[in-house]
């Protein structure tokens, strides 16, 4: 479907049917592990990728939904409860496991790094398993 010239897909922040690898991000800093209390999952600002930390460390991952590839960040819901994209109603479990709807792949993890100071830096480039974890020190 075509709208004003835009896929709806494309409208809704959505890569083509079928777009199920996460976007590229880079280096994304992610604020400090001062402020990331044990228990939560939060977007990193507008761009798909999440930061979370449970009692084992710290962990990043996709918010390109496996569906169609939109960017639950801006089109979902992140918590540490869960996560759900708005556009198809995927939904995953804080860890990026699917929970339900149409997606056919659990999110994408990535490489997490902690400075001295408690910066934290995803590394976007460093895909990861879904149980590696950064610890905090």
């Amino acid at each position: 479907m075509v709208v004003s010239g835009t896929t709806v897909a494309s409208a809704w922040g959505c890569s083509d049917p079928g777009g199920v690898d996460p976007e590229p991000i880079g280096d994304v800093p992610a604020g400090n592990v001062s402020d990331l209390p044990e228990g939560s999952l939060r977007p990193v600002g507008s761009i798909p990728v999440a930061i979370g930390r449970d009692s084992t460390g710290i962990y990043a991952m996709t918010l390109t939904c496996t569906h169609e590839g939109c960017n639950i960040a801006l089109h979902g819901s992140v918590d540490f409860d869960g996560i759900r994209c708005s556009c198809h109603g995927a939904r995953f479990s804080a860890n990026g496991a699917v929970r339900g709807g149409p997606a056919p792949d659990p999110l994408v993890h990535f490489a997490v790094e902690i400075d001295t100071a408690g910066e934290i830096m995803i590394r976007g480039d460093q895909r990861v398993s879904a149980d590696t974890r950064t610890p905090v020190v």
